[in-house]
This record gives C-alpha cells, structure tokens and sequence, in this order.
C-alpha cells in the first residue's frame, strides 16, 4: 500500500507562518502503516506525505518528495531499515530518520547507519510525536538523548584480577575504538581505566561496553561529575 496526499499547506499560529512536519512511513505490515498514520494525523504540525511497504518504495518516495522525516521499520524484507537507511543517507543526507522497533539490540547499527533516534514500537502516542519534533529540530529523543561522551572513567571491583583487566583493556581499543589515558589500580580500591573515545552516545556506549566479551555486567554511576561506568568482568 503506497498512498500520496497533496501539498502541503503550512498552518498559521499566532500570526505566524508554520511548517508542517512532513513524514514518510515505511513499515512492511499495512496495519501498522494505517495505526501510524491515524495518530499522527491527529498532530496539526505533522503532515504524512507518504506510506512504504518496503525499502524500495521509500527510495523512490523520499526521492520524489524530500520529506523532513522518515520513520522507519527496521525488519523488513529483501532490503531492512538498517541498509535502507544507510542508502537513504547517503542519497538525502538532509532528511532525518527515525527508527521504530521491536527489539533494542538493533539500536547501535541504527545509529551508526545514520538514523537521527529511534523508538521501540511499544512507545506511546505523545513519545513518538515528541520524538519527532525534537529529531526535526535537530534534538534527539528521551531514549538516545544526552551529553556526547570524549573521555570515561571505567571501574573494576578489587576482585578483577590484572590478567582479566588487560584482556578487557585489549577488548575496549579494538571494539570501541579507544585510547587508554592512564590505568590506575589498587586491591581496596579496584581498578579505574579512564578512556580517550570519539563522540558517542552514553546509551550506545553502555551497549558497546556490555558487548564486550569478558564483560558481565556495566551500569553507569551519577554519583561523580565525571562519567563513570561501572564494569563486572566474567
């Protein structure tokens, strides 16, 4: 199901000229299509120029009609919202997108493809329209949003033997593309890594970080003005 609407009209609040958010779906199930398309029409600034059912269609679509928005799916057949919005980037590096999913282990491939924020499917109606209008001013939603992160301090308990804090030291450099800026250790006080990474996210990074192999468990700690993640090594 493919459906365009007309131009888009701007509306007029408080004597003011206002532009419509314009939004393109792209979901290969249509009853999700139609359940998105019914709340967001409910938005006065939010316009749906346009439904996909796959990735080829919306390559087509944004093509023709440069949206601001484009909320994507990202299990689909043939071509997923991943690819696609690595294509999509690349073609309309201009127009945002976010991505809409049932499962959180995609979230960092989203990212690094170029999605601008992400949502999982389950959101409400009021996160996902905020969501949208914080991605259209270049502001990123609740979930993904937050100070960009350049240096963090890693801890490890006293229990972390130096054997197991080097092979993660080894891990951190290769997967996360870190520097190692100092190690300072002690058996009362455990093991303190601070790290040199390019700007990420500090929901990604904690990703990153519990994908690490040797790594059980992390969980940011707010009780330093710096930022501190706590790490549990297997």
């Amino acid at each position: 199901m493919k459906l365009l609407l007309g131009a888009v009209k701007p509306t007029v609040e408080e004597g003011k000229v206002k532009k419509d958010i314009r939004i393109v779906l792209v979901d290969d199930h249509e009853i999700v299509r139609r359940g998105l398309r019914r709340m967001l029409e409910l938005e006065k600034d939010i316009k749906v120029v346009a439904d996909c059912a796959n990735a080829n269609e919306a390559f087509s679509q944004v093509e023709k009609l440069s949206p601001d928005i484009i909320l994507m799916d990202i299990k689909m057949p043939e071509v997923n919202g991943v690819e696609a919005t690595r294509v999509l980037k690349e073609k309309k590096p201009a127009c945002k997108i976010i991505m809409l999913t049932l499962y959180d282990e995609y979230i960092v491939q989203s990212i690094e493809a170029g999605a601008d924020g992400y949502l999982l499917k389950d959101a409400r109606c009021t996160e996902l329209t905020q969501a949208i209008r914080q991605v259209y001013q270049s502001k990123r939603p609740q979930e993904e949003c937050g100070e960009l992160v350049e240096d963090v301090d890693l801890v490890m308990p006293p229990s972390a033997d130096i054997a197991r804090v080097m092979a993660f030291i080894v891990q951190v450099e290769k997967m996360l593309g870190a520097s190692v800026r100092q190690t300072i250790g002690s058996k009362e006080r455990g093991t303190v890594v601070t790290v040199l990474l390019k700007p990420t996210s500090p929901a990604i990074l904690l990703h990153k970080l519990q994908s690490v192999p040797n790594v059980q468990k992390v969980e940011e700690q707010r009780t330093s003005p710096r930022r501190r993640v706590l790490v549990t090594l297997k």
